[in-house]
C-alpha cells in the first residue's frame, strides 16, 4: 500500500514560557516542519488532534493528562518536569532537563570553572534525542549541520587590539611588551617553549621597537597584521579580523569585575591599559582592500555590550569605512553582561556576536558547536568562541607549549569532525610574531581542518549557510517503490544549489537502509542506517520493497 506523506512526524508539546527555547533546539537539531501544539481556545483542535500523525513527542512543563487518546501511541519524550499521570503513554524520561538547560547555557553560558566545559553539553543533549528519533520515527528525515561536500565548518577570527607599538605611549602595554620579551621569554625559552633563534630574534626586535618609536623603521607588531594576510593567502583561506572603532577609549568596566563597594548604577571606567591607540579612519584603505580580497572586517567592541547607543556607534563607524552593513562583533577582553548585552548588540545592527568563549580554557562556553539565536533576539546570531592562543599559550592562563596546545585544541575540532557544527579560533595578530610566534599552532590547526575536509569560512558566509538550513522545507513522500523528497526555501531565498556564491547546499539526511535504493537521481552519500545528499527541489528514488500502511 502506498502512503501520501511516507515519514512520521515529531511532535513539541511545551509550557509557553519554554517555546522559544524548544524552538531554538528543534533549528539545532535540523528537525523539518515539527508540530507544536498552538491550541488556546476551544474551537481550536485539541492537543490529541494536533498530535495526531506523530511518531514522537517532546514534553516539557505540562500535563499528561491533555496527550489521553493522542493518535497512534507516539513515544512521549520527557525533557523536563511534568505534571499528571500515565493516562496509558508511551514514556521516555530524558536524563535531563533540555528546557532549563538549554536557556541556562545559551543565555547565560558556563562558567570555565565548570566540568567538562571542554565538552558540546547541549549538542550530546540534542544528539540523545536524535537517537530516540532515529529508532522511533519512521524515515525519519533532518537537516544536518554539515555543509554538502564537507565535514563541518571552521571559522577563522583576529582581534586586532594593537597595530603597531610606536603608536602607543610608554606605559602598562608599551612596557609590558619589553617585559615578555625578556624576562618572560627567558623563562620559555629554559622551559623549551621558544626557540634559541626565536629568543635571540627577540632580544633584536626589541632595539628595533626603540628605533621604531623614534621614526626609524616599523616595530615587529607593525609587520604581524601583513604577516597574517599573507599567511592565509599562501594558505588559501579567509578570515574575520575585528577592529577597534575609537582610540584611547578604554570602555565601561562590567560590574561583575567590579569590586563589592562599587556595585552602583554608575559604571567606573574600565582598566586604562583596555584602550587602543590607533584610529580605524586611517585604516580604510586596508579595510576596503580586505573585504575586495575575501576578508571580513568586523567590530572589536569596547562598550557595545553595555548599550544599544554605544553599540549602535561602534558598528556605524565600522559600517561608513567598508561600505558592509552585515558586520560582526567580538567585545574587547570579552566583556559581556547576559543577557542584555545580547539585545544591546541587536538593536546596535550587528549581524552577529563572536564573544560567547573564554579567556582561561578552550572549550564551550555555550555548550553547542552550532551559531544560534539567543533567546532575547529575533535576527542576532550568536558565534560562540572555542579556541583562543591566550587561553592556551598565555603565561596567566594554560601556558602550553606549541606542541601541547595544538593537543589540546584537536578535540574541539574531533567534537566538530563527530557532531557538525562551526568551529571559531580567535588568534591576535601579535600572536605571529616575537615574542609569541604561535602562528604555527594557527597553522597546524587549519591544515588539520582541511585534513578533516572542513569547509573554512569566513563568518558572514558560514551564517549565511546556516541560516540557509533553517529557511529549508523539506518533505517525503512515498507511493509504492518511488519516493521523492522535495525542498523548498521562502521566497527570495538564494536558489537551492545553484547559488552564484560559494555557499555550499544544505545537506538532507534520510534515514532508511541503504541497500534498498535501485535507483536515485541525484548522488547520494552512504552512511550506518541513513543516505545523504544535497538539497535540490526534487530528488526521486526508487526504493525496493513496497511500504505497509
Amino acid at each position: 500500500m502506498s502512503s501520501p506523506h511516507g515519514f512520521g512526524r515529531i511532535g513539541v508539546y511545551v509550557a509557553d514560557e519554554l517555546v522559544q527555547v524548544y524552538q531554538e533546539m528543534a533549528a539545532l537539531m535540523g528537525i523539518p516542519n515539527p508540530v507544536w501544539n498552538n491550541s488556546r481556545s476551544r474551537q481550536e483542535p485539541t492537543v490529541s488532534e494536533v498530535f495526531l500523525n506523530c511518531d514522537v513527542i517532546l514534553v516539557d512543563g505540562i500535563s499528561l493528562s491533555s496527550l489521553r487518546g493522542v493518535g497512534k501511541n507516539p513515544l512521549i519524550l520527557v525533557c523536563g518536569p511534568i505534571q499528571g499521570e500515565n493516562p496509558g503513554l508511551r514514556l521516555k524520561t530524558m536524563p535531563f532537563n533540555l528546557g532549563l538547560e538549554g536557556t541556562r547555557v545559551l543565555v547565560e553560558g558556563r562558567e570555565y570553572t565548570e566540568s567538562r566545559v571542554g565538552e558540546p553539553v547541549l549538542d550530546q543533549m540534542l544528539e540523545e534525542l536524535r537517537k530516540m528519533f532515529r529508532q522511533h520515527v519512521k524515515h525519519y528525515l533532518e537537516l544536518p549541520p554539515i555543509p554538502w561536500g564537507y565535514a563541518y565548518t571552521m571559522t577563522l577570527t583576529h582581534d586586532l587590539d594593537i597595530l603597531s607599538l610606536k603608536e602607543m605611549p610608554i606605559a602598562r602595554t608599551f612596557l609590558g611588551y619589553f617585559y615578555r620579551s625578556s624576562l618572560v621569554n627567558w623563562k620559555r625559552w629554559r622551559t623549551g617553549k621558544v626557540k634559541t633563534s626565536e629568543f635571540t630574534q627577540t632580544l633584536w626586535e626589541m632595539a628595533r621597537t626603540w628605533a621604531a618609536k623614534i621614526g626609524l623603521g616599523h616595530d615587529v607588531w607593525q609587520r604581524a597584521l601583513p604577516q597574517l594576510i599573507d599567511l592565509e593567502k599562501r594558505l588559501g583561506v579567509r578570515s574575520s579580523l575585528y577592529f577597534m572603532p575609537f582610540p584611547r577609549k578604554p570602555g565601561i568596566l562590567p560590574h561583575h569585575n567590579e569590586p563589592s563597594d562599587l556595585r552602583n548604577p554608575a559604571r567606573t571606567e574600565a582598566p586604562a591599559n583596555r584602550a587602543s591607540f590607533y584610529d580605524v579612519a586611517e585604516q580604510q584603505t586596508l579595510l576596503t582592500r580586505l573585504e575586495e580580497e575575501g576578508w571580513e572586517a568586523g567590530v572589536h567592541g569596547i562598550d557595545a555590550w553595555h548599550s544599544a547607543q554605544a553599540a549602535r556607534a561602534e558598528q556605524r563607524r565600522i559600517s561608513q569605512l567598508t561600505g558592509q552593513n552585515e558586520l560582526g562583533v567580538r567585545m574587547h577582553w570579552l566583556y559581556f553582561d547576559t543577557p542584555a548585552s545580547f539585545q544591546a548588540l541587536e538593536e546596535g545592527g550587528f549581524l552577529y556576536d563572536a564573544t560567547f568563549g573564554y579567556n582561561e580554557v578552550v572549550g564551550f562556553r555555550a555548550g553547542t558547536l552550532q551559531p544560534y539565536h539567543p533567546l532575547n533576539c529575533q535576527a542576532l546570531w550568536e558565534l560562540p568562541l572555542h579556541i583562543q592562543d591566550g587561553a592556551l599559550m598565555g603565561e596567566e592562563h594554560l601556558n602550553l607549549n606549541r606542541e601541547e596546545a595544538f593537543h589540546q585544541a584537536l578535540p574541539i575540532l574531533a567534537w566538530a569532525k563527530r557532531l557538525g557544527g562551526a568551529v571559531s579560533l580567535l588568534w591576535h595578530n601579535q600572536s605571529f610574531t616575537a615574542p609569541r610566534f604561535w602562528g604555527e599552532v594557527y597553522e597546524r590547526l587549519i591544515e588539520q581542518g582541511k585534513q578533516d575536509g572542513a569547509w573554512i569560512a569566513i563568518p558572514r558566509e558560514a551564517l549565511r549557510w546556516f541560516a540557509r538550513r533553517r529557511e529549508c522545507q523539506v518533505a517525503l513522500t512515498v507511493e509504492g517503490t518511488s519516493w521523492k523528497v522535495s525542498c523548498t526555501q521562502p521566497e527570495g531565498a538564494a536558489s537551492l544549489g545553484q547559488s552564484t556564491s560559494q555557499i555550499p547546499p544544505v545537506r538532507i539526511r534520510l534515514y532508511l537502509d541503504p541497500r534498498r535504493i535501485q535507483a536515485c537521481s541525484s548522488s547520494y552519500e552512504v552512511g550506518e542506517g541513513y543516505i545523504d545528499f544535497s538539497a535540490q527541489p526534487l530528488i526521486t528514488l526508487n526504493v525496493e520493497g513496497e511500504e505497509l500502511g
